[in-house]
């Protein structure tokens, strides 16, 4: 049976859709990351294997695939196409290899028709719309060290700069202080800045302390009530730039841990929605964006599917 394969790759995990010629999901996995910026070749190697493992223990043989779709932070690298199809033509698959970046297929993923507006706050942010004609709009996303506002790295830089600012007078004391250390289980500010300084600390590790935010906001703590503030507006900043490009779309996605999780700023940011255009629809998206790259590779016309 020929069939589709679509992949999500991740930073943590990669999640594998394989469809059937019709683009319907038959078969669902999640492998280890798949990132050939960050990886190095062996645990790329090491990946891509565990996806074919699967494939072949599942009956989906390689000469019957009929195009692959890849979607992954970083993939608009040039050779990053070249290696992924090397790798899948070194173990026989002939099917032609398509990438897009992780916002086209969380957006397709959002959006049976593949065009609306998509806002995603996880570890980064970005908001990316698409035409009905396949043109895209674009605002942020151009990484933590000049953007990402409103993303969990931006949220948790704010957490550990309210904490210091308060360990030395800049600032008043915040219930984040209390917070930081015990997630991270230790017990002065020298500590904290040896753990933020590590060199090989991740930038998803410094990120997961967003999840801090919303406790301390919801008691009542300034500097986490001031951070959400900012992070809302920031995200709205980006939603609203790509709304104004769209006049046309009236669906918008919200997505990414930030906006699911977050009730406080998921409802700022929807509030900075409607105040610039009343009749968008607005919608919490989590569906598995490795079924967006199936349907954006529905799309192309060079799929082998005889």
């Amino acid at each position: 049976m020929k069939y589709l394969l679509g992949m999500d790759g991740g930073g943590t995990a990669t999640k594998i859709s394989a469809a059937d010629r019709d683009g319907h999901v038959i078969a669902r996995h999640t492998a280890g990351p798949l990132n050939v910026n960050g990886q190095s070749p062996e645990q790329f190697q090491a990946t891509l294997g565990e996806i074919l493992r699967w494939l072949n223990a599942s009956g989906f043989q390689a000469g019957n695939c009929g195009g692959i779709g890849i979607g992954a932070a970083g993939i608009s690298n040039p050779r990053a196409r070249q290696l992924l199809m090397e790798a899948f033509a070194a173990r026989g698959y002939q099917a032609p290899v398509f990438t897009y970046s992780d916002g086209e297929t969380a957006l397709a993923a959002a959006f049976p028709e593949c065009h609306g507006i998509i806002l995603i706050a996880g570890t980064g942010s970005i908001c990316l719309g698409r035409r009905e004609n396949g043109e895209m709009v674009r605002a942020g996303g151009f990484g933590h060290l000049v953007d990402d506002g409103g993303s969990a790295y931006g949220i948790a830089i704010g957490i550990l700069s309210a904490v210091v600012r308060a360990e030395d007078g800049r600032a008043k004391p915040t219930a984040l202080r209390r917070l930081v250390f015990e997630k991270l289980d230790i017990g002065s500010v020298e500590d904290l800045i040896g753990y933020i300084y590590t060199p090989s600390r991740p930038k998803k590790e410094i990120a997961s302390l967003a999840v801090l935010l919303e406790q301390a906001a919801a008691a009542g703590d300034d500097a986490a009530m001031e951070i959400e503030r900012k992070s809302a507006e920031e995200l709205g900043i980006l939603v609203r730039t790509v709304m104004a490009h769209l006049p046309e779309e009236n669906n918008v996605a919200l997505a990414g841990s930030v906006l699911l999780k977050n009730q406080a700023i998921g409802n700022r940011v929807r509030g900075y929605i409607l105040e610039q255009r009343g009749d968008v629809h607005i919608a919490l998206c989590s569906q598995d964006a490795s079924e967006g790259a199936i349907r954006l590779l529905e799309r192309e016309k060079a799929l082998h599917l005889e």
